[in-house]
């Protein structure tokens, strides 16, 4: 071996080398500033979760009939089956990561204007919740000047949504954001370990990606036909449902929470005043599993509904491959969602739920 070999072997190992320590180097750098920012050390004892792991849900499973995949507490009684610790005006001790911050004197509605806007910029959903003494309970900030007088807060950011977690640059901005203005405050900052939030992101963000799944009906119009917009929409109001700014209809239970949706084959979406000149090909009526709490009695209504709208318009209901809706199909569909539903179930994320609606948002 040359002389100049054994330089240029000698070169890499210590280019390779000089990249490891950086790294090293980069990542502990990250850990000790978000230590600093909360005190890593110290657990926020309200919304602390003992032995809280989740990752354990089922295989992912997609419907195949006409089914596709998307996207791809304090109060711990559950009512009409839905999941503890998801009231909207209490902290998700599951979903988000939590900072109190405590003052001696009380916040002013200007100063929580300000964390909001400061907490509003990394791409995750946020909120602020008040301290009343009064009560002994949490509140969402927001009713001007009734917050006024609060001297203790907490600031949550959430870990997980559709569009992934939480990632580390994330999570330090918040950390950053809320410190810097705890100290113009005066204030003292608790939180939960930010080093464990990243690991509980990471891990949610895989389960979720094995229960986001949707199932999805085609109504369509025969071999080089069409069906007329406004024929659609009248079918459409005649079966429930009711279209949308976004261009889907939606069709509701009797508490106004969506069951599923219709929406236009073709890209363009359907429009009120587009109906007029509009002809489409068909349509597909689409139930996202997690949104919706009884999900086989939804199936079985969009089912029908389907076949309704097929009766009225003179078209078919069919599955991805055009082949007619059977009985037998979605039987098993039913039961595969139900499989689903059971793995949320498992971990804590009832479907229906207002912890699932905002998880799969």
């Amino acid at each position: 071996m040359s002389d100049l070999q054994i330089a240029l072997g000698a070169i890499g190992i210590l280019v390779v080398g000089g990249v490891y320590v950086f790294n090293w180097w980069q990542e502990r750098r990250l850990r000790q500033r978000l230590e600093r920012a909360f005190d890593g050390d110290r657990d926020d004892v309200l919304l602390k979760r003992a032995d809280d792991k989740p990752g354990s849900g089922a295989p992912r499973i997609e419907p195949r009939l006409s089914a596709e995949a998307e996207n791809g507490s304090a109060e711990r009684d559950e009512i009409d089956g839905q999941d503890a610790a998801t009231d909207v005006e209490e902290a998700d001790p599951l979903l988000e990561f939590s900072a109190i911050i405590q003052s001696k004197k009380p916040y002013s509605a200007a100063a929580l204007q300000e964390l909001r806007s400061k907490i509003a910029v990394f791409g995750k959903p946020v909120r602020i919740l008040l301290w009343d003494a009064a009560t002994q309970s949490w509140y969402n900030a927001g009713h001007g000047g009734a917050d006024a007088g609060c001297n203790r807060l907490l600031a949550l950011v959430q870990l997980v949504d559709r569009g992934g977690p939480i990632h580390a640059a994330q999570l330090t901005g918040f950390c950053d954001a809320v410190q810097s203005w705890a100290e113009v405050q005066d204030a003292i900052v608790e939180s939960a370990d930010p080093a464990s939030a990243l690991q509980t992101a990471s891990e949610l963000d895989a389960l979720c990606g094995e229960l986001d799944v949707a199932i999805g009906l085609n109504v369509v119009a025969p071999e080089g036909s069409a069906f007329p917009g406004e024929q659609v929409a009248a079918a459409a109001d005649e079966a429930g449902f009711e279209l949308e700014a976004d261009g889907r209809f939606y069709r509701r239970d009797d508490s106004g929470r969506t069951l599923f949706t219709m929406e236009n084959h073709d890209p363009e979406p359907f429009a009120a005043d587009r109906l007029a000149t509009l002809q489409t090909p068909g349509m597909t009526l689409l139930l996202e599993v997690p949104h919706v709490a009884n999900g086989e009695a939804a199936l079985e209504e969009m089912a029908r509904v389907s076949q309704m709208l097929a009766e009225a318009l003179g078209g078919f209901v069919v599955d991805d491959n055009r082949v007619p809706l059977q009985a037998a199909g979605i039987d098993r569909i039913k039961t595969q969602l139900a499989g689903i539903q059971e793995a949320m179930a498992a971990n804590e994320i009832m479907a229906g739920s207002p912890r699932a609606q905002r998880l799969f948002a």
